[in-house]
């Protein structure tokens, strides 16, 4: 019996593998990133940069959407040679989050941007602001 369900489920996996290559299947890019992330708090001017451990970019060009530190930024622009989305978010508390960034895909790297705003600061809300300039490689994160 054992030995019938293992062909099956042989038998299956080349349907498995020609299902998720249709035409039709959203076009997801994983990426593992390293590089350098420059913070700057309020109105200082950048803190030295600082090395940023490997994290994790999925780009869904069938959804049209970037998943980068948790947030998810829409695409607005996407060619042969790069990727540029952004968005901004409501957080926790009224804050939201603005996330600005370009993917070069000949290279790999992608520069990115995150601004943290506090709506009770004011005039300025922006409270910190964060540079990513990152190496991407496809594969696991």
């Amino acid at each position: 019996m054992r030995r019938i369900i293992k062909s099956a489920a042989l038998a299956l996996v080349p349907l498995v593998l020609i299902s998720d290559t249709r035409a039709d299947a959203p076009n997801v890019i994983t990426l593992s990133c390293e590089g350098t992330l420059t913070p700057t708090y309020g109105a200082n001017e950048p803190e030295a940069p600082q090395p940023l451990q490997k994290t994790g970019v999925v780009v869904n060009l069938g959804e049209q959407t970037v998943f980068f530190l948790g947030y998810v930024a829409p695409i607005y622009d996407v060619d042969e040679a790069s990727i540029n989305f952004g968005g901004r978010q409501v957080v926790d508390y009224g804050f939201s989050i603005a996330i600005r960034g370009n993917i070069d895909r000949l290279t790999g790297r992608m520069d990115a941007t995150t601004a943290l705003s506090d709506p009770t600061k004011q005039p300025d809300p922006n409270t910190a602001t964060v540079h990513y300039d990152v190496i991407c490689k496809a594969g696991m994160f």
